[in-house]
């Protein structure tokens, strides 16, 4: 090999997958098995179709999934830490706006007692009201200091003009929200959500026939059906509320800064340009080297950082443009945001620029299967949409064929500044 040389650069064109296996337990909740990596160490996500959209009462959802591992009817809270601590594994849970998880990773000779101690946070939890009481007040003075920062006004309102202020994915909770929240409420949730009915379970390591037995005895045999049938369908969500106000402007007079939302409500990843619009999304402002940081961060120096997303949901999504930046030019960073979308509209993207893109986000899908428990977080929010890891495949292959006409017409079709949202919070006169 002559290193003086530099080697040809090859486009990648194709994913190392693994392939999955889909099983039942005895009680009938659907398995996904991803047999992957070498070392002794294997995880069980526990997905459950519990997240906020779902709830009667506003913290209902997040509340009873931080207060599961909290104490059941043999151990407290402390002592379940310790249990899981003993045998080296880590226990972590979640809850958004469409689903709840509770995940846990752990070596492959202490399974068994670690998916007994599982079982028994899931299935029976007691909702101590003294740890309720205690998350309460942390979620309290959390959010105390969450409303003082511009950033969670803007991103607060840009919620409520997208969704609508009683849309399930519209409904942001406020400090008053969360003192009616007792055990009571909790239990009921759980009862209705955290059942077989609303759950389905992947099991990702290097020997899988070694852990479904296990799975199978605790989430199976010992789980047996009750209450709501299997394959219990997701209820329909009632049409976006989207506002008619345009633009929006909260004043905060003791702020250092002004923190902007720009965009509009989109759709979920099933959408037949849901992939095309993350590649023109990425050229916009989806990584460091974006039209939007070269020009508001390089070349104008308004703001350390300014990022765009695609927000995808269940049965909806958003665009959004996402900074924070000094009160006397957030209005200029608006127009400068519109003309960086223009110009994507206007203009076909040079095969130089086209070229960074494609490099960069074959890179990031690489690197998000890189590992076994990579590919598991990517499975599992593909999940949410009845789709596997053969999108990931597909995604590759649109973002190396993509040319620069059907970029722009993605962008005319979607970037339309003139019917985006914008918010604005800080220093600045309100438009009440």
């Amino acid at each position: 090999m002559d290193r003086k040389i530099r080697p040809d650069i090859k486009t990648v064109t194709r994913l190392g997958l693994t392939h999955t296996e889909n099983a039942r337990l005895s009680n009938g909740i659907p398995v996904v098995i991803m047999p992957a990596g070498t070392e002794p160490v294997c995880r069980v996500d526990l997905v459950f179709n519990a997240g906020s959209r779902y709830q009667d009462t506003i913290f209902q959802s997040s509340l009873t999934n931080q207060l599961i591992p909290e104490g059941t009817a043999k151990l407290t809270g402390g002592k379940i830490a310790e249990e899981f601590e003993f045998y080296g594994s880590y226990f972590n849970i979640s809850a958004d706006r469409d689903e709840a998880d509770i995940t846990i990773h752990s070596l492959e000779k202490h399974l068994e007692p670690v998916l007994r101690l599982m079982s028994d946070v899931l299935i029976h939890p007691t909702f101590p009201e003294e740890e309720l009481n205690v998350i309460k007040a942390n979620r309290i003075e959390s959010m105390k200091v969450d409303d003082q920062r511009v950033e969670s006004l803007a991103r607060k309102q840009f919620n409520r003009l997208i969704f609508g202020e009683n849309h399930p994915y519209g409904v942001v909770g406020e400090i008053q929200d969360i003192e009616p929240v007792i055990p009571a409420v909790l239990a009921d949730f759980h009862s209705r959500f955290y059942d077989q009915a609303h759950c389905r379970i992947l099991v990702t390591g290097p020997h899988p026939d070694q852990y479904l037995p296990l799975v199978n005895r605790f989430f199976g045999e010992n789980w047996p059906v009750n209450g709501h049938p299997l394959n219990t369908r997701t209820p329909e969500l009632p049409p976006l509320q989207t506002s008619q106000q345009v633009r929006c402007v909260i004043s905060r007079p003791d702020a250092v800064q002004t923190a902007i939302r720009i965009g509009k409500p989109l759709f979920s990843r099933l959408h037949p340009d849901f992939m095309g619009l993350t590649i023109v999304n990425t050229i916009l402002g989806g990584y460091f080297g974006s039209r939007l940081m070269s020009n508001i961060r390089e070349e104008k120096g308004f703001t350390y950082g300014i990022a765009s997303h695609l927000i995808t949901l269940k049965d909806s999504g958003y665009f959004v443009i996402g900074s924070t930046v000094g009160a006397e030019v957030w209005e200029e960073t608006v127009s400068e945001c519109a003309k960086e979308m223009n110009r994507l509209c206007n203009d076909k993207v040079n095969p130089g620029e086209l070229e960074l893109v494609r490099n960069y986000l074959t890179g990031q899908v690489q690197r998000s299967v890189d590992g076994p428990f990579q590919m598991a977080d990517q499975l599992r929010g593909l999940w949410i949409h009845d789709l596997d890891l053969n999108y990931l495949t597909d995604f590759m292959e649109l973002i190396n064929r993509i040319t620069p006409e059907e970029i722009r017409n993605l962008a005319i079709k979607y970037l339309d500044h003139s019917n985006m949202k914008v918010v604005a919070a800080g220093p600045i006169k309100s438009s009440d």
